[in-house]
């Protein structure tokens, strides 16, 4: 009888324990809201708020709170920076070690795509999805299904079925269509062909309608249709205006595309252009139904750009931003409408215009290609509209917060000018590391060494024979393959044109830093202005913690996707993939992955709600930090692999 009794009392306690712990955790109702607008910069910001740009945003800071600054990991690009954002840990815990990386035991040629990867540690919607917690996350990096189960609501980005494009139609006399709308001229027709990505290509046919009754031939009305039976109610798209049409691909996976007829043929007797975005679909995974009531009540997944298409003149500036709009309100409006329905303790949401107008548009730095002052500030609009729509999404965020709800407002890094590439693999090549074989391509079977550009960050990995599909390089000169690789970048001299007169560098200049597995500082140039000259074993923040490795030892390099060496730029340089110039003019105006600690690189953080302090400037914070800080307010248990801290001023309450 005393044994059972014993045993009685441990089980009641037992109980009681587990609903106190239940019961204060039921009791912190604290939700939080985080978006984060890729590329969006502290300095431009604070610019642009102090000049009554983004009143939203403005009114935010005003009623929360705001740091002097965020700094991300190293190298600063996308997909690193939201895994840090994400799970408060380092590229070399979560293994996002840059936006591309080569997977061992393949060719050495081979890229792996970081937003199509599993993290190493577990991030935000999963870990609070295990304590209790309902977590949600829409298009942020990291977060994609096809990886993993991933928080209880995800839409993430799908396929892309079959490129942008502009038909040109020729219209004849309609016929066999059914149930079709009433027209005042007769009803013409004509068709193109969707090209899908392993897939049958699908005929799409056009219905053109007059609903005018202006007693002349004005085909103003156009219906797309895959096999000519209307619905009775299907209602017509006019020209300039758009409409979406949905397809069913590979699988009976459903896609979809937005287009648009061009006015100026009203009659119909000379060709009519139609432009079609991108067929795309999207990535849906929560409880039964979640899928379909998404698509239902907003669409498929829609394109997120089309710069091809403004390139080519298909589509005026004010399509395009139409379109890049669409994306972003699509995001926006899915985000808050789960939101609402589903009442998540996490929503995670995401936003690319800023960083995609600032690779694009960045000309601020008179060594560019084509600078001149007024399209400095030609192209400074085109950036700034990206940040006013930004700023609309912060708007309709915040007023569809509840008492209880903390908004945060993040970015993964900043943006800087770029004038030049400078392609690591043509220095390998040169100094017979990397073997080209006759039509131009990488020999696998003869070259000791690649680069993986990213943004200006570059891994270089070494064809170890213990570790590539093709690997020629023993364990046994490893330490002095790595070695040569360090000292070609060291030694390597180029020529550029300055103002009508060659200058000579030596590469070094072009370099922020050359890390490798070593933890001694080797000094390159230490009186180079803005450079940072040494070598370091790679981790997320080099230039600050070598002493804090120092002290914890080596950390595990084993299945971390990292290069033996990490090469990141000096300021206004880009990595390229070619290997035909040490350095040459830019493309792409605007780029990162150098040293996060620069001042066009530093991120933003700022948010409002009852953790939040009113009219209080924060101290500077690491990305690493707020994940640590999103786990105090939703009162959870912080992950031991958490390497941030959480922000005083938000939980020390």
């Amino acid at each position: 009888m005393t044994t059972r009794i014993f045993t009685a009392l441990i089980l009641v306690t037992l109980f009681l324990t587990n609903t106190i712990e239940s019961s204060a955790l039921a009791k912190n109702d604290n939700q939080v809201v985080l978006i984060s607008f890729d590329g969006m910069r502290n300095d431009l910001t604070r610019r642009y708020i102090k000049d009554g740009k983004l009143p939203n945003i403005e009114k935010v800071v005003k009623n929360g709170s705001m740091a002097k600054h965020a700094t991300t990991v190293s190298p600063s690009l996308t997909a690193p920076s939201h895994a840090a954002i994400a799970t408060g840990a380092p590229p070399l815990k979560t293994s996002i070690v840059s936006n591309v990386w080569q997977e061992p035991d393949k060719a050495l040629t081979n890229k792996q795509d970081a937003f199509m990867s599993k993290l190493d540690v577990d991030p935000l919607w999963i870990e609070a999805k295990k304590q209790g917690k309902t977590t949600a996350t829409v298009a942020f990096a990291g977060a994609n299904p096809k990886t993993g189960k991933q928080g209880d609501y995800t839409v993430y980005y799908g396929d892309t079925w079959s490129p942008s494009k502009e038909e040109k139609l020729r219209f004849i006399e309609a016929a066999n269509w059914k149930n079709t709308p009433h027209s005042y001229s007769p009803l013409k027709e004509s068709s193109f062909q969707i090209k899908v990505k392993d897939g049958k290509d699908q005929t799409l046919h056009v219905l053109a309608y007059d609903s005018t009754n202006d007693q002349r031939e004005n085909y103003n009305q156009f219906i797309l249709s895959e096999n000519k039976e209307l619905k009775e109610d299907t209602k017509g798209v006019k020209s300039d205006d758009w409409g979406s049409l949905s397809l069913r691909v590979q699988d009976h996976q459903i896609s979809g595309f937005w287009f648009r007829f061009a006015s100026g043929n009203p009659g119909l007797q000379n060709e009519t252009k139609l432009y079609r975005t991108a067929v795309t679909s999207g990535e849906i995974d929560g409880p039964e139904g979640f899928s379909q009531t998404i698509r239902e009540r907003f669409g498929v997944f829609p394109a997120q750009d089309d710069d091809i298409a403004l390139e080519k003149g298909w589509i005026s500036r004010k399509e395009y931003e139409d379109i890049a709009e669409r994306f972003v309100n699509w995001v926006t409006d899915v985000s808050l409408f789960i939101k609402e329905e589903y009442d998540p303790d996490l929503l995670m949401f995401y936003a690319p215009q800023i960083d995609h107008q600032e690779h694009l548009y960045l000309l601020t730095d008179p060594r560019q290609p084509g600078y001149t002052p007024e399209k400095s500030k030609q192209y400074m609009k085109k950036i700034e509209w990206a940040y006013k729509v930004a700023d609309k999404v912060v708007g309709e965020t915040a007023k569809s917060l509840e008492d209880n709800e903390n908004l945060f407002i993040v970015s993964d890094h900043g943006m800087e000018p770029a004038h030049s590439i400078i392609e690591p693999n043509k220095v390998l090549k040169d100094k017979g590391l990397l073997v080209e074989t006759a039509d131009g391509k990488v020999d696998t079977k003869k070259s000791k060494a690649i680069a993986i550009p990213s943004g200006s960050a570059a891994h270089i990995y070494i064809n170890l024979q213990s570790r590539e599909k093709y690997g020629i390089v023993p364990q046994s000169e490893y330490e002095q393959v790595r070695e040569e690789i360090i000292n070609a970048f060291k030694e390597v001299k180029v020529e550029r044109n300055v103002k009508g007169r060659v200058v000579t560098h030596h590469l070094q200049e072009m370099w922020t830093s050359i890390w490798n597995e070593g933890l001694s500082l080797v000094s390159l140039e230490e009186n180079t202005k803005d450079l940072y000259s040494h070598v370091f074993k790679t981790d997320s923040y080099p230039y600050e913690e070598v002493k804090r490795l120092s002290e914890k030892g080596k950390p595990d390099m084993e299945d971390n996707h990292s290069g033996d060496v990490l090469v990141m730029a000096a300021p206004g340089y880009i990595m390229g993939n070619g290997m035909a110039h040490v350095a040459e003019p830019a493309i792409d105006l605007g780029t990162h992955g150098g040293n996060p600690e620069r001042e066009k690189l530093k991120a933003v953080f700022f948010g409002m709600g009852p953790d939040f302090p009113k009219h209080e400037n924060l101290k500077p914070i690491s990305n690493l930090d707020i994940a640590p800080t999103v786990y105090e307010i939703l009162g959870l248990e912080t992950p031991k692999f958490v390497e941030g801290k959480s922000i005083a001023e938000l939980t020390d309450k």
